[in-house]
């Protein structure tokens, strides 16, 4: 039986091979116990877990990380195509190489049309789904049913992230350990902010996938990439916050570009060629910016948008070191 749901993100795909299951058990080293029961809320339901969960799926990469950031490991790779570009195909991120096993076996995530079965057939005792973008209500009662789902207390990816990794840790015994990942991230965060004070109170506009009619850009302070963002000193442009919002994301046709100069654009093709649209369009030579050189372009293949956009403790400390140079030089043109 395979579970349908809506496909809420811009460019996510779908599945891809048939699942493998790992025999071993997850770990968790944390210190904590996790022998009582805990109970924790999400927007389909409350999941309880009996004592330390021994074999934790993640549906998504965001998932394993708050789950290693709990001490924790993830028995299987999530893996969905639209990350295909920026892991070479195996699902794991820069800031992940280190910490999953040698062939750790994957398990396909996809926002349409999930193999309930498949993750029945790694016999999990606890689903960790917090950015799990096939998540609704059908799919959550489905998945119950095999173990409890951690998952989102309002939708896929919007809940502030230190929160999931407080909730992740609660539920795998690992509440000191995701404590201690938390305050490196931010401590983290706020060594690569003081070391980039150009960018305090810059506007900037973040361009999207580029296409025949026109890009998508951050529209919401509320969407994760722009608390990312935040978190460097930078401040969304008024006349993004202005564009008609879905997801944190908003949809600029080209005769509008112009609106989107700003004192740093930080443009965000799917991938370097996609970039040749953008530069077809007569109006983008002609921004400000531009012409200065205030625009920093970063593909979504090279994975540094989806770690400030997806943000866990690893792929902030990862991202923002990547990012935050580029941002810097961009602004003093």
């Amino acid at each position: 039986m395979h579970i349908s749901s809506r496909f809420r993100s811009v460019g996510a795909a779908a599945a891809l091979a048939a699942v493998l299951v790992l025999p071993v058990a997850c770990s968790s080293d944390s210190g904590d116990s996790a022998d009582a029961a805990v109970t924790v809320s999400g927007a389909f339901g409350e999941a309880t877990i009996e004592g330390a969960p021994q074999r934790i799926v993640a549906l998504s990469t965001t998932d394993a990380d708050f789950v290693f950031a709990a001490g924790a490991k993830p028995i299987a790779v999530p893996i969905l195509e639209q990350s295909n570009a920026a892991t070479g195909g195996t699902g794991i991120y820069p800031w992940q190489k280190s910490l999953y096993p040698a062939d750790t076996p994957k398990v396909d995530a996809p926002a349409t049309d999930i193999s309930v079965e498949a993750v029945a057939a790694l016999d999990p005792d606890l689903i960790v789904a917090t950015g799990f973008w096939g998540l609704d209500e059908k799919v959550y009662g489905a998945l119950s049913d095999i173990a409890p789902v951690v998952h989102f207390d309002t939708e896929a990816n919007a809940d502030a992230w230190q929160d999931n990794v407080r909730k992740v840790g609660k539920a795998v015994g690992g509440t000191e350990k995701a404590e201690e990942s938390i305050t490196a991230a931010e401590a983290s965060m706020t060594s690569v902010r003081e070391a980039n004070p150009k960018l305090a109170g810059k506007k900037y506009n973040a361009i999207i996938s580029p296409s025949e009619d026109g890009v998508y850009v951050l529209c919401s302070e509320e969407d994760n990439m722009a608390r990312a963002m935040k978190g460097l000193g930078l401040e969304l442009s008024d006349y993004a916050k202005t564009v008609e919002c879905d997801g944190g994301k908003g949809e600029v046709s080209w005769e509008n570009l112009p609106k989107l100069d700003a004192d740093l654009l930080w443009v965000i093709p799917d991938t370097a060629d996609q970039m040749s649209v953008l530069d077809a369009q007569p109006l983008w030579p002609q921004l400000p910016a531009v012409k200065r050189g205030a625009f920093t372009v970063v593909p979504k293949s090279e994975g540094v948008p989806f770690a400030l956009g997806f943000p866990s403790p690893q792929s902030l400390e990862w991202g923002v070191g990547q990012v935050a140079p580029k941002f810097s030089e961009a602004v003093s043109k």
